[in-house]
């Protein structure tokens, strides 16, 4: 029957391969153990200050691109409110002032419908945008 092997080593004595790979491993820990904690640690806090910095410039970058987002937004809802403002205006300019009296009262009461819910919509986005 075959053997497992541990470790991906090419060695294919038994147990007395397996012996030679712990002295040899034991032997490596023994004097570099404690100079190689310190370096760890000394490594650790720099990666730690590295990472930290890193992140401070994530948030920054993350900030600004928030505010930007905004600026933007509040460009396109002022922009689209002010759309829809020149089209009910249209709407009240043309049809509103129609002879046919019930044509007339339908295109005034649209185009107020349109600047009420514009502006009802648009409180409500900014509010959120805050």
């Amino acid at each position: 029957m075959p053997q497992a092997r541990s470790g991906g080593s090419s060695s294919s004595s038994g147990a007395g391969g397996t012996s030679r790979r712990r002295s040899s491993a034991g032997s490596a820990r023994g004097a570099g153990a404690r100079t190689s904690s310190r370096a760890d640690s000394a490594s650790s806090a720099s990666s730690d200050e590295r990472f930290e910095a890193a992140a401070q410039r994530l948030r920054k970058l993350n900030e600004r691109v928030i505010e930007a987002s905004r600026g933007a937004g509040e460009g396109v809802l002022s922009s689209y409110e002010k759309a829809l403002k020149t089209m009910a205006a249209a709407i009240e300019r043309g049809p509103g002032r129609s002879d046919v009296e019930w044509i007339s009262q339908l295109a005034t009461t649209q185009a107020k419908f349109i600047r009420d819910v514009t502006e009802a919509w648009a409180s409500a986005t900014r509010n959120m945008m805050k």
